[in-house]
């Protein structure tokens, strides 16, 4: 990592550390880590919307929140199987589906032979196949600085980016309790299918974060390595050396 420091991993002693709910907390660990917030707690926001209110202000400013019926809304748009970035997905899946087809790691340029004729068989125009050709070389560049980072391994590549989506839900499950606009059981309920989504499609921790920051700088960073993307990288190698991480005590497919 280049010269981010690594954020502090912090517990609650009252939260669970095992189980179905820890799961999907340990799925939240994104944002709540780089809040500074108890990972496995899911009452506990961060410094800045200590109050229902702050946090209720805070939903709305970012995401258009304004009543329980818009956070169960959100919640069960980030749970669907419809990507927030369906146009990357399309083109990952088919490159996991190669490699399955392989059964071996697909090379960029077998995927763009392989998407150059998806595009002459569905009659994408030159001007979209273009703009398309232009993402997945994004996601090379992404890839490759990822592999540097120690994001990959040597050879590695992003399966998917549902766990952009899914830990987002599960940190959504947690903001509906501070908010006020849910219950224990109903958080609960969200984040544990939170979890399930993330465990349908990534193959484990590292496989998960690989996708969320993927997700991450696709939507925000847009190839410029900045904070969207040196920020996850951080809580990545936290998560992926600190003693205590869930990710090294909890198995990704429990």
């Amino acid at each position: 990592m280049r010269g981010n420091r690594q954020p502090d991993l912090i517990a609650d002693p009252q939260g669970p550390f095992h189980g179905p709910l820890a799961h999907a907390l340990a799925c939240a660990v994104h944002i709540a880590v780089n809040a500074g917030v108890a990972w496995n707690s899911p009452n506990q926001g961060c410094t800045c919307c200590t109050k229902p209110k702050q946090k209720r202000k805070m939903l709305k400013r970012d995401w258009g929140i304004d009543s329980a019926e818009d956070w169960r809304s959100t919640a069960e748009t980030l749970l669907s199987d419809r990507s927030s970035n369906s146009t990357a997905a399309l083109l990952l899946g088919m490159r996991t589906q190669l490699a399955q087809q392989y059964r071996q790691p697909i090379d960029a340029r077998t995927w763009r032979d392989a998407f150059s004729a998806w595009c002459r068989q569905e009659g994408i125009t030159d001007n979209g196949y273009q703009q398309l050709l232009g993402l997945m070389g994004m996601i090379l560049d992404y890839e490759k600085r990822f592999t540097a980072d120690g994001l990959l391994p040597p050879g590695g590549f992003v399966s998917g980016i549902g766990a952009w989506d899914y830990g987002r839900a599960a940190n959504m499950a947690r903001w509906g309790i501070q908010c006020e606009y849910t219950d224990p059981p109903t958080m609960q309920w969200f984040a544990t299918r939170a979890s399930e989504q993330a465990r349908r499609h990534h193959a484990s921790w590292a496989d998960f974060s690989a996708g969320y920051i993927l997700g991450r700088c696709l939507h925000f960073d847009e190839g410029e390595f900045g904070s969207w993307y040196t920020t996850p990288l951080a809580v990545h190698q936290t998560m992926m050396s600190h003693p205590q991480s869930p990710w090294l005590h909890m198995p990704f497919h429990i």
